[in-house]
């Protein structure tokens, strides 16, 4: 039996900016996706996912060995990233099926290679990815992401450890958005072409704050990391992507002294998914999400990427 885990990441910011050339800084976090690949002698898919995306992935892994079938298989993908909610379940399942099925099929551990046929499964799922999510979920920890051209993109992981004075992060559950992430990828597209000068305005004021926080992050300074989610947050507003069932909440929590954003698509009749909400005082922060019913975890930033965890 082969099995692999493989982190949920965030967006630290940068999300939906990156698809149109911006940088984006993401984390992989404390929650992971565990797939595992046995012999079998019948093909045997058990998920809670995209029994398509697991498909596909093994159809990239296939054309990449040039292999004119694949064995049997029994697979099983056990999850604590829950789908639909912007903390990578599909780049997770993309990647974790791809570095499960090249271990088994061919004892081969090359994390670049996984990233870029991870890639490709992404695009099948999402039409038009940046690649961030994939890249995020394979390297771990912080990653810089920037994609310059389709066959162009700067990944860099930074060296990034979150003190014990900045380690306080958490995830706010407004509730499943009703939108796909292609589709406010495509909400925003139609944005970009009905106003272009203004997006681009808005995108450059993503980055500086992308920016921003990757500063603070490094040098250990709060005050610069909450000004920057928030006013990068107000940034995600501009581009449509944040519905008003949650901006109450992000701002009772801007003006008890918090920050708050949106994670990855976002979402605009209902839920948006999980927010990252950063507060010092984690009861003010429960008991003020409380009053919007939105429950609330913590989570832990930089977490290791893609991992072999059992080769028998």
């Amino acid at each position: 039996m082969i099995t692999v885990s493989v982190p949920g990441k965030i967006h630290l910011m940068g999300e939906h900016a990156v698809v149109h050339g911006k940088p984006a800084l993401l984390a992989a976090i404390n929650k992971r996706m565990r797939v595992s690949i046995e012999q079998a002698s019948t093909m045997n898919i058990v998920t809670t996912e995209s029994p398509a995306c697991v498909i596909y992935a093994l159809e990239k892994v296939k054309e990449y060995f040039k292999l004119d079938a694949l064995p049997p298989m029994h697979i099983s993908i056990d999850s604590d990233i829950p789908a639909g909610f912007h903390l990578g379940s599909s780049a997770a399942t993309a990647v974790g099926v791809v570095a499960a099925a090249m271990y088994f099929l061919k004892k081969l551990w090359n994390p670049i290679q996984i990233n870029a046929l991870a890639y490709e499964v992404e695009k099948k799922q999402h039409g038009n990815p940046s690649g961030g999510d994939n890249t995020a979920v394979s390297m771990g920890g912080f990653v810089w992401f920037r994609k310059e051209l389709e066959f162009l993109k700067s990944m860099w992981q930074l060296e990034i450890t979150i003190p014990s004075t900045l380690n306080h992060f958490y995830l706010i559950d407004s509730g499943r958005p009703k939108e796909t992430t292609g589709e406010m990828v495509s909400l925003v597209r139609k944005r970009v072409q009905e106003k272009p000068a203004f997006m681009e305005k808005v995108f450059s004021q993503n980055e500086t704050q992308t920016k921003r926080i990757a500063v603070a992050l490094k040098e250990n300074i709060e005050s610069e990391l909450i000004a920057a989610m928030n006013v990068g947050e107000r940034t995600l507003e501009d581009m449509g992507v944040v519905g008003k069932k949650v901006t109450p909440c992000i701002r009772a929590i801007e003006k008890a002294g918090g920050a708050v954003k949106i994670l990855g698509g976002g979402g605009k009749k209902d839920g948006v998914g999980f927010l990252l909400g950063y507060h010092r005082n984690e009861s003010v922060l429960r008991d003020m999400c409380t009053k919007y019913n939105f429950p609330i975890q913590r989570i832990q930033l930089g977490c290791v990427g893609v991992t072999l965890e059992r080769k028998e």
